[in-house]
């Protein structure tokens, strides 16, 4: 993993019941929303803004419950985080946005799209698992126990998981997911359980904006079965999958090049229709 970005941001909190933190940094082009996975935050995209800033203006998103963002003890289904995207859209004149979200954020940006089919200019879903329930009970419990940790044990967990990565960026991991308020983590297991065996891409598959589904290997530690890769690209009418061999669920982190590889060409595509940044005044 690399080290922070050298690309100056600024901080900008959207308003609302539950303020939902965000930053900006400095690029060219359309505004590019960048959502993370559960128990995360916008930092987490450190080693891609630089590469994304010759295109994009990156726009990081810290989700309800994560972050520097407003953390209810409750609120924490899809429908809550959908709502603030559509905040945080209109915070910043973003009609046509492009969108990456990883994890839980690339489920979000799926979910949004589902009730507004061809208003996203393109979104890059990584790795999001495209199915729910008892499978991935052991998931949310392993968080759930990191979540418990203190900083410093999380962080020598993932140096542990993760013997490629930088000790700052460890103990960056360990921050985002011990200060996750628990019950975003709860919530969303118990929600998932409930839909055990639903189809979920017959959810979405009414989405007629670009999108692809970038992911990795099960047998990595990736989140996205292949036969559900290839339903989606099947079932949605402009939707594509790519396939990073080897690669495991934090495919920006530990397999970052490759991700910018097939991620940029497809989001500079369809970028003439998107949205440029345009920043409240007053």
């Amino acid at each position: 993993m690399t080290d922070l970005p050298l690309t100056p941001s600024t901080t900008h909190v959207v308003p609302g019941i539950v303020p939902i933190s965000t930053a900006i940094y400095e690029g060219s082009g359309p505004a590019l929303v960048l959502i993370h996975g559960i128990s995360s935050a916008g930092d987490v995209w450190s080693p891609v803004i630089d590469a994304l800033t010759g295109h994009f203006v990156p726009i990081t998103v810290d989700l309800r419950g994560h972050g520097e963002s407003g953390k209810p003890e409750h609120g924490y289904l899809y429908d809550d985080y959908i709502g603030d995207l559509d905040r945080v859209l209109e915070h910043f004149g973003l009609e046509r946005p492009l969108i990456i979200g990883h994890s839980l954020g690339g489920l979000i940006a799926l979910w949004w799209a589902a009730g507004q089919p061809d208003r996203a200019a393109a979104m890059v879903i990584e790795d999001s698992p495209l199915r729910s329930g008892e499978s991935f009970r052991q998931a949310f419990d392993t968080w759930l126990e990191l979540n418990a940790m203190t900083p410093k044990q999380a962080s020598a967990h993932y140096l542990h998981e993760h013997p490629m990565w930088k000790p700052e960026a460890a103990r960056r991991r360990a921050r985002q997911i011990t200060s996750t308020e628990r019950n975003v983590i709860e919530e969303l297991k118990q929600d998932s359980i409930a839909h055990d065996g639903v189809d979920r891409i017959g959810e979405i598959e009414g989405i007629t904006s670009p999108a692809l589904l970038i992911h990795g290997d099960i047998e990595s530690n990736g989140m996205v079965h292949q036969s559900d890769a290839d339903d989606f690209a099947k079932r949605l009418p402009n939707a594509t999958a790519h396939r990073i061999p080897g690669g495991n669920h934090g495919l920006h982190t530990d397999h970052y090049r490759a991700f910018l590889d097939a991620a940029i060409p497809f989001l500079r595509e369809h970028a003439a229709t998107a949205s440029r940044l345009v920043i409240p005044t007053g």
